[in-house]
């Protein structure tokens, strides 16, 4: 098959030696008309016939593993559903992929952003990433907030230790708590972290105080609620935006709607955090409203 520079083949197989890389174009040579992601997908359902090599190829060589990494290479959704192959098949397929990042050579100063994200993307959609703890506690210290951001998110689910989880939520950046806060969401016991959550709704970031409160309220705060009812209410929409995530969860809703996930909606993050956190009693919502330059005639 002829490889083009700007498909998903030449970056899948940048990296393969002349001998392999022409065994490789020769299997994808079969299947001109596949996209890279049709054609792993046929390596796998052809694994078990009799001399087949590109499943094999593809997983041996981390091929897969590189291709997985690359947003342009596959869409997250085409990403997930091969590591679901792969892991169907090597158990440890994950940690595989952390180690494919944190273990090459660019790494950290020149490895690229936008493949680690998608490394993390993927494995956000995991239900138990726990082995992945320690890797992803390294991850944290990544100098960018984004990287930040996500890792705590999938850390809020899996670090059983307060001591590392109060420290986590030191962040100056207030996206780094509040995903920490989701990823605590999706535990189903988290008493052990309320004394830090009870602060988190002190929180002078309204998104982490509305997730704080979200928390409370699941774990039997009336007034957290009733709080939340309150912010749905309030005039300004960045704290109304807030207040209606945070009762998704307090409602035990963990399938976040896509807006709030996607990290590129830099703005509505900027908008829900802009706001102070609001004290409870509905005439202070009302009286930050009307003071607020976007209110004023």
């Amino acid at each position: 098959m002829s490889v083009n520079a700007s498909d998903g083949f030449t970056i899948a197989f940048s990296d393969a030696p002349p001998a392999l890389l022409a065994k490789l174009e020769a299997i994808a040579a079969k299947h001109k008309e596949a996209s890279f992601f049709e054609f792993v997908r046929l390596q796998w359902e052809a694994r078990a016939e009799e001399g087949a090599m590109g499943w094999s190829t593809l997983m041996d060589g981390e091929f897969l593993l590189r291709a997985l990494t690359y947003p342009e290479v596959l869409t997250l959704p085409h990403a997930i559903d091969l590591t679901r192959l792969a892991l169907a098949e090597d158990t440890l397929f994950d940690t595989k992929l952390m180690r494919h990042i944190l273990n090459h050579p660019l790494w950290p100063d020149q490895f690229p952003v936008s493949r680690i994200m998608r490394t993390l993307e993927i494995l956000d959609d995991f239900d138990e990433p726990h082995r992945l703890a320690m890797p992803l506690l390294k991850l944290s210290k990544f100098p960018d907030n984004h990287i930040q951001s996500k890792v705590a998110k999938i850390l809020g689910r899996v670090i059983d230790s307060p001591e590392v989880i109060e420290e986590l939520f030191q962040n100056e950046d207030s996206r780094v708590r509040a995903n920490l806060l989701e990823g605590i969401a999706r535990r189903d016991d988290f008493a052990v972290f309320l004394p830090m959550i009870e602060r988190a709704a002190q929180d002078p970031s309204t998104r982490v105080s509305s997730l704080a409160l979200a928390l409370r309220a699941r774990a039997g705060h009336a007034g957290a609620g009733a709080l939340i009812k309150i912010r749905s209410k309030a005039p300004l929409p960045q704290i109304r935006r807030s207040a209606e995530f945070a009762n998704r969860i307090a409602n035990g809703e963990t399938a976040y709607p896509q807006e709030v996930l996607n990290p590129d909606l830099a703005s509505l993050a900027r908008a829900v955090d802009a706001e102070p956190a609001m004290a409870a009693p509905i005439e202070e919502v009302h009286s930050q409203s009307d003071s607020h330059p976007e209110n004023q005639p």
